[in-house]
């Protein structure tokens, strides 16, 4: 019976035509897959790439900054904790210089933010017009050097000066209260100074 015949043919080729376009659409969905995943890995290594270059670019600014012209404006002030206030304060109560340094490590606009902290802060200093300068110029060379650096801010630095700030309060201000907080920047700003001198290596 030919047109039977002619029938059962017609359907096994639509069949096949079937099945031939699933297997085809199967092929391009895992090509476009295989495609997508090995975009993703590029990406991924642009971005890595990217970040450590920024980050290799921030520590170059880092090497721009005066740290001795700093710490000598900060020592002008007083070089260390006399006998009488070195028992007025509990460390556990103040920040930790080394915590905060090493965080630079990791990501060098933190800087920017410390700087601009520490400004703020010794505004209150009965004192601190040549720290203050200094200070000052060190954030200036910084904001030029690292783009949309001025809005930076980072909560454990913020943590950090927090405490700081307190302690000075609680202590109304006075001058034992200064010479522990400038041992603690003067702490920050020597190991920052290290780091510095390292990368140059």
């Amino acid at each position: 019976m030919p047109g039977v015949t002619f029938s059962k043919y017609k359907r096994q080729s639509t069949m096949s035509h079937h099945h031939l376009t699933a297997s085809q659409l199967q092929l391009h969905s895992l090509e476009n897959s295989r495609t997508t995943t090995e975009n993703m890995f590029w990406i991924r290594i642009t971005i890595v790439c990217m970040c450590i270059s920024l980050l290799e670019a921030h520590k170059e600014c880092a090497r721009h900054i005066k740290w001795v012209h700093l710490i000598q404006s900060l020592n002008s002030m007083g070089t260390a904790i006399s006998h009488d206030c070195a028992f007025d304060y509990e460390e556990a109560s103040l920040c930790d210089p080394r915590h905060l340094a090493n965080m630079v490590d990791h990501n060098a606009i933190l800087l920017v933010d410390i700087v601009k902290k520490t400004e703020t802060m010794y505004r209150e200093n009965p004192n601190p017009q040549t720290f203050i300068e200094a200070l000052h110029h060190t954030r200036h060379t910084l904001s030029n050097c690292i783009h949309n650096s001025d809005n930076a801010e980072n909560e454990p630095v913020t943590t950090c000066f927090n405490k700081l700030e307190a302690f000075l309060k609680k202590k109304s201000h006075s001058q034992c209260a200064w010479e522990i907080i400038n041992s603690k920047v003067r702490e920050v700003l020597q190991r920052l100074e290290k780091r510095s001198v390292r990368d140059r290596r």
